[in-house]
């Protein structure tokens, strides 16, 4: 059942002044990790088989529900406490050591290694329900086994491994005119990557649980198993993410290929219960190489679960310099002007589209430009080259490509780029674009005729920051007309790009003209904010996430950086949040705001995660659209560098305020 834990006023004093303890700990020595299964395997976590239940396949009874869309739902519709819809028959299920998991790991490695399963296995395996083995060649799937057992079985790695093994030979066999040697066999071996999912029970579902949204279960941990008289197939996450489909789909697809009926792809869950399916889910045990070479780790959700302690000042330094590093990356590799490609699919390494849009690539140079306030780093160096040849892009028109001008939407973003470069500093190749940008804005509104109906309402706000930028002298009548014309539960639609614009037209003032509206919308957020008390374990990673959405299923993701930008800014403004680190309301301030910092971390893509890419070296550091949509976005990515830019100057604005004597 969901309950939000309730701890003493002390315990929570503790918690906070331990959290800003090391905000300022500019050494940034960290408490060590409670949990590193994604980067090493921790023994003392296999001391008892309860405590490996709770923690890998949440069968014991837990205090959070097992699907993060079922709490959402009833968190946000009915306010009422639930109970778990993962409709467990076998709640007690035997689950596999980690220990022994990794054993397991090993001994298939070293069957990979040598292209071939021994007849006679040595040391032996454990009985397994489900073993799931794929094998990887520069990110591409070369070889995948799975096989599904109803009740454990002693061959079923064995098998899995064989299988995945076979088809990797089939792979290169149909790529070779001739057969390959021993020396290319073997050096194919040597750089396969593997990912292995290992589960000991099957856990099988009533028709409630298949009824919830997502078939109640959590997608990214659970694997989905089903079965047809004597024929039974699974689904796993390394599968799923693979192919960019969710529960249900995972579930037509298996439902044809049992019955090799494919109008059992239109068929309802109930139909196929009626028509004899059986269906039955598991929680494997996921380890695999985040890279060749490397050693197995442990992996959630297709990647490591950072933790709320990991969140300091060098941590938020280095997210910067990853999530620049990613944008630079996204150049365009043809001798065109184009600038940069679009959104990129982290799996298959692929750009969609091709060229991203004016909007993105402007506002991509506004990130960088912001961030490359050191010249002598060379990271921050290349992203203002970068930074430069994106807009020297857009002023280059290319034939059949759109003018930056006549978009409403990229011409306030070109003018934010060219102000954080400054005036007066353009070449004179920029002159053209920046004077028919201005002329757009200059259109787009008017005290009279307000925002131009050809603008979207959720633009508005970018548009009134870019007039406050240029000096426009109608820039405060468009501020206070996006706050006036915008409902208090729709504000977060116009962050950060409002909220920057009011904090630009308040500077040097006493009070900031919108505090009000402001404090009421980081009231809103911080009333969603998702905290470890409303999750089950297996779904902390959404610790830090904020739902904004009523009546979907939608799960938090990138939407959560465009008010966390601008909620950045307001810690560190003494205006919006008054008092020194030695207030209560202060450290819980950077509580929260670092929780949806480490939130933004989860979202990118990093060393562990990226073995699922056939293009890592330009995935990771993205910003990925949610945890299970492998969609890296280059705006979600430049707005979380500003706000990864913004937690730093505010964290340390606050460290600078003067702190007042204890009274004696």
């Amino acid at each position: 059942m969901a309950t939000r834990l309730r701890r003493s006023l002390t315990a929570k004093i503790s918690s906070k002044l331990f959290m800003v303890k090391s905000f300022f700990q500019l050494s940034d020595q960290r408490v060590p990790q409670l949990s590193a299964r994604a980067s090493t395997m921790q023994v003392s976590e296999a001391t008892s088989s309860c405590s490996v239940q709770l923690s890998f396949l949440g069968l014991a009874p837990s205090f959070g529900l097992g699907n993060l869309g079922n709490f959402l739902r009833v968190r946000l519709l009915l306010g009422v406490l639930a109970i778990s819809v993962l409709g467990l028959t076998n709640a007690y299920a035997q689950q596999l050591d980690i220990n022994e998991s990794m054993r397991v790991y090993r001994t298939i490695d070293s069957w990979v290694r040598d292209l071939s399963v021994p007849d006679e296995l040595g040391e032996p395996i454990p009985a397994l329900c489900v073993a799931s083995v794929t094998l990887r060649l520069d990110g591409q799937v070369i070889g995948r086994g799975q096989i599904v057992h109803a009740t454990p079985n002693e061959m079923t790695v064995a098998q899995a491994t064989r299988s995945a093994i076979a088809q990797a030979n089939q792979w290169v066999r149909n790529r070779a005119d001739v057969e390959p040697s021993e020396e290319v066999w073997e050096s194919i071996a040597s750089r396969m990557t593997l990912s292995v999912e290992l589960a000991q029970d099957l856990v099988p579902m009533s028709e409630d649980s298949l009824a919830q949204y997502g078939l109640g279960l959590s997608q990214g941990v659970h694997a989905l198993a089903m079965r047809l008289g004597e024929r039974a197939e699974i689904v796993t996450a390394d599968e799923m993410f693979t192919l960019g489909i969710g529960m249900d789909r995972a579930a037509y697809s298996m439902a044809t290929e049992l019955s090799g009926d494919g109008a059992m792809s239109l068929a309802s869950i109930g139909e196929l219960l009626s028509r004899g399916y059986e269906f039955a889910r598991c929680e494997p045990i996921w380890i695999a190489q985040s890279a060749e070479g490397r050693g197995g780790v442990f992996i959630d959700r297709g990647g490591r679960v950072i933790e709320e302690s990991a969140i300091g000042l060098k941590s938020i330094r280095s997210m910067a310099d990853q999530l620049a590093s990613f944008l630079v990356a996204q150049r365009w590799p043809g001798s065109e002007a184009y600038g940069m490609v679009g959104s990129r699919d982290v799996i298959s390494g692929r750009s969609n589209p091709e060229v991203a849009p004016i909007y993105e690539q402007a506002l991509v140079a506004y990130a960088l430009m912001k961030y490359a306030d050191d010249m002598g780093d060379p990271t921050k160096l290349a992203a203002r080259e970068f930074a430069m040849d994106l807009l020297s892009a857009i002023a280059e028109v290319q034939p059949g490509e759109p003018a930056p001008w006549d978009d409403q939407i990229g011409s306030a973003a070109c003018m934010l780029a060219f102000t954080e470069y400054g005036f007066g500093l353009r070449p004179d190749t920029f002159a053209e674009l920046e004077r028919r940008c201005t002329e757009t804005l200059n259109k787009t509104y008017t005290p009279i005729d307000g925002f131009a109906s050809t603008l979207p309402p959720a633009a508005q706000g970018l548009v009134a920051h870019a007039l406050v930028k240029i000096n426009h002298e109608h820039a405060e009548h468009a501020i206070r007309a996006v706050f006036r014309d915008t409902q208090p539960g729709e504000l977060v639609a116009q962050m950060p790009f409002l909220g920057w614009a009011e904090l630009e037209l308040a500077k040097g003032k006493e009070q900031v003209p919108a505090s009000e509206a402001l404090n009421q919308m980081g009231a809103f957020v911080w009333g969603h904010q998702l905290g470890k008390a409303d999750l089950d374990w297996r779904d902390r990673d959404y610790i830090g996430s904020v739902v904004f959405t009523k009546g979907t299923n939608r799960l938090p993701g990138s939407e959560n950086i465009r008010p966390i930008a601008f909620l950045c800014s307001m810690l560190g403004d003494p205006r919006l949040t008054q008092g020194t680190i030695a207030d209560f309301e202060v450290a819980s301030e950077i509580g929260r705001v670092a929780a949806s910092m480490r939130f933004v971390n989860q979202l990118m893509v990093d060393d562990t995660s990226s073995f699922l890419s056939r293009a890592p070296q330009r995935s990771i550091g993205g910003v990925r659209q949610s945890l299970t949509d492998w969609t890296a976005s280059p705006v979600s990515s430049a707005l979380a560098l500003l706000a990864a830019l913004e937690f730093e100057d505010s964290v340390r604005a606050i460290g600078a305020r003067q702190v007042p004597d204890p009274e004696p």
